[in-house]
């Protein structure tokens, strides 16, 4: 596959070149070290800053220029003024103001925007993106299409799976896999869309069908400046719908408070759900078992239907909404949509249970935000017959203010706490952990910084009828130290200690 580079550009400001626009390139990346033979090497800047983020990377793009050039490169996007650039003969150098959206535009342009020959639910939120994604991909296969799913665990295209490193992909290879996915036949894809994602223009030129927005709880302030910052980061998703398609619609948590301003973003059709509010699609009873759900949703004021649904946790009853959300705005019927519901015996990760025959109770969740936290344990609390233990961390090198926070979500939720590690990356785990415990006001915890030994700890004094849960990492195989990862599964040891105890 080759195209014209001035063909790709065409849409984009130019500040100035050299060398020529209308060379044959034959692929786009932001990585010299994927450099082949006449690829373009996009330069991102080592500081991005907008109005409502900012971030440093450890590396700068344009340092980087001479080993792209050595791998085949030629053409480079750069923000940098030319003449601060070692600038080759026989290259083509082009100056954008911003070199993220330049990647985002032609990466789309390079595989002939893909997301415009599929139909595409892109899914934002604090939390529930990953569980609304896999409820809505039944949902739509049952409804006839053939789905493909992007996000936090894994990229699920047809059969294959692809591990999944971040919510969402660079812009140029996020556009790669929707071309896969065209050529692969299928016909609709649904996908995480993290602020990180919207905010970085990562998701710039895919043009989406749906868009689902969970709720706004506090997160990633490492990044964006406040909270403002990271609403406005969601609203892109919103704002930016019917550029091209139409019909479009919104799916809107009419609980959260920032829905208002979600709805006012958008000037697509919006369909509300909600558990207390008044809404489009309205949770009319429901009961929580140890099986999973059981609740009756109102569409409209006018149908009603029952669902059973096998995932733990009332919280799962926003993820439920809003799956139904989806299937409403595409004309599905109430038959459809239960059956593709009821289809989903688990999420990975999400209040997931590791089950050696112990007669109490150990589930591993990704809830590694304070809204999170709170919800996995206030599902657990009402499932949990004798004491609820919990054992969770904070990650390093990211938002530090929601540590004390969860710190005291976990202490005052559970009977017993144990404050461990959780990817502590370059901070020292031992600080994070004390930003953990100036949150705690009261209730039994203790502090065990290896998480290994602290699972184990935790399983150690379960007795009958407990309730352990192990939050933070959920379908995360890693633990990243220092700037080594390495293997840690939460599942894996869990299920090991519990078999040992057996035994």
């Amino acid at each position: 596959m080759t195209s014209v580079l001035s063909e790709l550009l065409n849409g984009i400001d130019i500040i100035e070149y050299s060398g020529d626009l209308n060379i044959q390139v034959s692929g786009v990346t932001d990585d010299s070290r994927e450099i082949k033979d006449k690829n373009i090497f996009v330069c991102m800047p080592a500081v991005y800053e907008s109005p409502y983020a900012k971030w440093t990377y450890r590396t700068d793009g344009h340092d980087y220029i001479p080993n792209a050039i050595d791998n085949g490169a030629s053409a480079i996007i750069v923000q940098k003024p030319l003449n601060e650039i070692n600038l080759k003969e026989g290259i083509t150098f082009v100056r954008v103001n911003d070199t993220r959206f330049a990647l985002a535009r032609v990466s789309a342009k390079f595989y002939d925007y893909p997301s415009r020959k599929l139909f595409m639910v892109g899914v934002t939120g604090t939390n529930g993106k990953t569980s609304t994604c896999y409820l809505s991909k039944s949902i739509l296969s049952f409804g006839g299409k053939k789905t493909a799913i992007l996000g936090t665990i894994v990229q699920r295209i047809g059969g294959k799976d692809i591990s999944a490193g971040m919510t969402t992909f660079e812009a140029h290879r996020l556009q790669k896999i929707l071309s896969d996915i065209v050529n692969e036949g299928m016909d609709a894809v649904v996908m995480e869309a993290s602020s990180h994602a919207l905010e970085l223009k990562r998701v710039d030129e895919v043009d989406f069908d749906v868009a689902v927005f969970t709720n706004l709880t506090q997160d990633h302030l490492d990044f964006h400046k406040d909270m403002n910052g990271y609403l406005q980061a969601k609203i892109k998703l919103f704002a930016g719908l019917g550029t091209y398609k139409n019909p479009v619609y919104a799916i809107v948590n009419a609980d959260d408070p920032a829905s208002d301003k979600i709805i006012h973003s958008t000037k697509a059709e919006v369909i509300t759900y909600a558990v207390n509010n008044n809404a489009d699609i309205k949770i009319k009873s429901y009961q929580s078992t140890p099986q999973g759900l059981s609740f009756v949703v109102s569409v409209y004021n006018k149908d009603e239907i029952e669902i059973n649904l096998q995932l733990l946790g009332d919280y799962n009853l926003y993820n439920a909404l809003s799956a139904i959300g989806v299937g409403v705005s595409q004309g599905l019927s109430l038959d459809i949509i239960k059956k593709g519901l009821e289809q989903v015996d688990s999420v990975p990760g999400r209040f997931d249970r590791v089950n050696c025959g112990q007669d109490f109770v150990v589930v591993v969740d990704y809830a590694h935000t304070p809204d999170a936290l709170e919800r996995v344990l206030t599902a657990a609390r009402k499932l949990t017959k004798g004491r609820l233990i919990t054992v969770f961390g904070c990650g390093g090198d990211r938002d530090k203010t929601k540590r004390p926070i969860m710190g005291e979500t976990a202490t005052s939720l559970s009977d017993y706490t144990i404050v461990t590690s959780d990817n502590p990356r370059t901070e020292d785990p031992m600080q994070i952990i004390s930003n953990i415990l100036d949150g705690i006001k009261s209730g039994e915890y203790e502090v065990i910084p290896d998480r290994r030994s602290a699972i184990k700890r935790a399983i150690s004094i379960a007795k009958s009828g407990d309730f352990v849960v192990i939050a933070g990492k959920g379908h995360e195989n890693y633990q990243i130290i220092g700037t080594n990862k390495i293997h840690f599964d939460d599942k894996e040891i869990a299920s090991e200690f519990l078999r040992e105890i057996k035994n």
